[in-house]
């Protein structure tokens, strides 16, 4: 099983592309998928960075952090099915199960959020942390102090996930079955306590790591720009046009 936000090394078009390309695609897709309140609209920033991993051959990918965001959504949706309840009721035994616009938020924001962590992981996944870093202080001027601290999160949430499925399969050879409700809510204690432990231990090591290869706060590090070729440049074109287009699109609505 891949970790999650962990780079995929393919030989693929979307791997090809620069950094600065996949970076500019993610901020468009975050920032529509925050102005964007419509279903429809969503469901379209939502297919394009999962044509993008499609394409970038992570189909086996998608596959597994859909069955973690399936639940994560479904409480969303429910969530917002109990809290909102204005609109168009629907009753049961004179009973108000959920409220139309109850139903319809929770599906926006799971959209929205669906678009945006999509986004997010085709960037992350086809793109190696160190030409990430690279881009982001060469080109985009990003502080060297807060680009290194990217990488580092973006190295740890993958090695967290691997340590914390290390924790679980020890206890389950050791008798412990963490299946059922009850289960689950008694192993939170004894795998966060090893997994915080074994994480301190790791961001102490890689400090003094940082320290020992002379790197300070503040410090200047060159880096090569990655070279920006034809096809970025007609991706980035594609992008602002539609942005555009959506624009306008949105001020005929208004």
């Amino acid at each position: 099983m891949s970790e999650i936000f962990q780079f995929v090394d393919r030989d693929t078009f979307v791997h090809h592309l620069n950094p600065l390309t996949k970076i500019i695609f993610g901020v468009a897709i975050i920032i529509a998928g925050i102005l964007c309140g419509d279903p429809l609209t969503l469901l379209v920033l939502l297919a394009l960075p999962i044509a993008g991993l499609l394409i970038g051959g992570m189909a086996r990918e998608i596959v597994q952090q859909v069955r973690m965001l399936t639940v994560v959504f479904a409480f969303l949706v429910v969530l917002s099915v109990l809290t909102v309840r204005s609109g168009a009721e629907y009753v049961l035994g004179g009973m108000t199960l959920f409220t139309y616009d109850g139903l319809v938020l929770g599906i926006i924001i799971s959209l929205r959020l669906a678009a945006m962590f999509f986004a997010f992981m085709l960037l992350v996944n086809s793109t190696r942390p160190s030409d990430l870093v690279n881009t982001l202080v060469s080109r985009l001027h990003f502080p060297m102090d807060y680009a290194l601290m990217l990488m580092i999160t973006l190295r740890f949430i993958p090695t967290l996930q691997i340590e914390a499925r290390k924790i679980r399969e020890a206890q389950a050879v050791r008798g412990f079955n963490a299946s059922g409700v009850k289960n689950i809510s008694k192993s939170i204690g004894p795998t966060i306590t090893p997994l915080l432990s074994n994480s301190i231990g790791r961001a102490g090591s890689l400090g003094h790591i940082i320290e020992l290869r002379g790197y300070h706060s503040g410090s200047k590090i060159k880096f090569t720009e990655i070279p920006l070729h034809a096809v970025d440049f007609l991706s980035i074109g594609l992008m602002v046009v539609g942005v555009m287009g959506y624009a306008v699109y949105a001020l005929k609505l208004l």
